[in-house]
């Protein structure tokens, strides 16, 4: 078994799966963030617009690390959001955890098997969208062209 083979990523010393690899990557636009992901399924890189090479630097960055976990069975419950000074969880059941650093920027989610790549596009994503958006703080938040008005639906 190859360490690049993250289908087949077992180590006893990682149970947290923190160093699987995530060999897909790609660099996106929401505004006025620039979001990098990296991900060991093609299927988990979102259908956002891309981040080209030579556009003006984007005000704030944002690191999503979203893993596929092999052993993560089940479909999606409602979310449940848990905060605690600058770290937000976000709990789906066993198929879904997402947890974010708002400090460091970083994301990183576990998204179970039977998560299917329409759902993720449809549903998972606009809650790593809003996630990050709302790290932010409500003063920065006010930059992000639209976002009051999502805020308003959202509520």
């Amino acid at each position: 078994m190859s360490m690049h083979d993250s289908a087949n990523y077992r180590d006893p010393l990682d149970v947290l799966r923190r160093f699987i690899p995530t060999p897909h990557r790609a660099r996106y636009r929401i505004g006025p963030i620039r979001v990098v992901v990296e991900t060991n399924d093609f299927t988990l890189l979102p259908g956002l617009p891309f981040d080209e090479a030579g556009t003006e630097m984007a005000e704030w960055t944002f690191e999503w690390k979203l893993v596929r976990d092999a052993e993560a069975v089940g479909t999606l419950d409602e979310p449940l959001s848990l905060t605690s000074g600058t770290l937000t969880i976000v709990y789906m059941g066993t198929a879904c955890l997402l947890g974010l650093d708002h400090e460091r920027r970083e994301l990183l989610g576990f998204i179970g098997v039977e998560v299917g790549a329409s759902t993720f596009q449809e549903y998972l994503l606009p809650i790593l969208c809003r996630m990050s958006t709302e790290a932010l703080g409500p003063h920065l938040l006010s930059s992000i062209p639209g976002a009051e008005e999502r805020r308003v639906v959202d509520a």
